[in-house]
């Protein structure tokens, strides 16, 4: 197996960003460690020594997550596909092992003031050589929604300024878009472009100080330092601004079907968790609203001695039954707050 790791990596070069192979290295080549440890190493792999793989403790002895299990999984069964395709195995010993379920978490999601404090934060904190290209990168990754391997491979040239265009963006799985600009997001990576000094024949749209096409890494340590600065206790990432533009944009009124092809969804129930997400933010801020209603106006009205409360499969003598008039309007119908009809 280990032999046919290489292989297989250059295969993915076609379709996946970087990040994404190099976790497939990782997961790959600590399974032909286990294989060969567990056995002789040259036997085809089954399916139980791909249960046995994905079910190791860390070496802490704890259980591993079900995301870190997935994740193995999903390199195992990408790479035994492969294999089978190009008849290195016989058989894919990964058929029928499922996924672990994992608990529903939301992701982090920053609010319209938390964006905004974002830019202000992000202009304040850099330097005059960067400070257009640091707003520019925040602006396309929380307006876009891009993801930050595609934000580092854009090339100028893919900017259309007279349509408000990224043309051709390469998405997950070799999927090809052109994603629209919005006029703020556009002028932004306008004044960019206008200062960007770049190494002779460097295409990249975002460079470093280097002049030289910049990296994911830098600028996830860039989204570190705009947390710190900003001093929130949510999670700040370049895919945070990804769920921030799909959260926002639903909460705005932008429809489902839409959000799904702006982030370039394949599976629509990808775009329907961030539902649940505006639908908790609504019903806060009606909690909020409530404080607002004087606690007085709340209290239930004092009833009377004489008049017994009706209540349901609680029998009543006569002389109570008597004393409920059938005729008389409760007290709020009489101030005029109570709708017959409605009730």
């Amino acid at each position: 197996m280990r032999e046919s790791i290489p292989s297989f990596l250059r295969h993915l070069e076609h379709d996946h960003a970087p990040r994404t192979i190099a976790t497939y290295r990782m997961h790959l080549d600590a399974f032909a460690a286990f294989v060969t440890d567990v056995g002789d190493g040259h036997r085809p792999s089954a399916r139980v020594d791909i249960e046995a793989f994905l079910s190791r403790p860390l070496v802490s002895g704890n259980r591993r997550a079900p995301s870190a299990r997935n994740q193995a999984l999903a390199a195992l069964r990408a790479f035994f596909r492969f294999a089978v395709r190009e008849n290195i195995v016989p058989f894919d010993p990964t058929e029928g092992v499922p996924l672990a379920r994992e608990a529903p978490r939301d992701p982090p999601v920053l609010s319209i003031g938390e964006t905004r404090q974002l830019f202000t934060t992000a202009a304040e904190m850099s330097r005059s050589g960067l400070r257009a290209r640091n707003i520019a990168i925040v602006a396309i990754l929380s307006q876009a929604g891009l993801r930050v391997h595609e934000l580092v491979a854009l090339d100028v040239d893919q900017v259309d300024v007279v349509s408000a265009t990224v043309v051709d963006v390469k998405g997950k799985g070799g999927t090809r878009a052109d994603i629209p600009l919005d006029a703020g997001t556009l002028s932004l990576i306008t004044a960019w472009i206008g200062e960007r000094q770049a190494e002779p024949g460097e295409r990249a749209l975002f460079v470093a100080q280097h002049g030289r096409r910049l990296s994911i890494r830098a600028v996830q340590y860039f989204f570190e330092r705009l947390r710190e600065q900003m001093g929130t206790s949510k999670r700040v990432s370049p895919h945070t601004m990804r769920h921030t533009a799909a959260t926002l944009s639903i909460a705005l009124g932008t429809d489902l079907v839409t959000v799904a092809s702006l982030l370039r969804h394949s599976d629509l129930n990808t775009t329907r968790r961030y539902i649940h997400l505006v639908d908790t933010q609504r019903r806060e801020a009606v909690h909020r609203l409530a404080t607002t209603i004087p606690a007085s106006l709340l209290e239930p009205p004092p009833i009377a001695d004489n008049v017994v409360p009706i209540r349901p499969n609680v029998g009543l003598t006569e002389s109570q039954e008597l004393r409920v008039s059938p005729r008389r309007k409760p007290p709020c119908v009489e101030r005029g707050f109570y709708d017959e009809e409605a009730a």
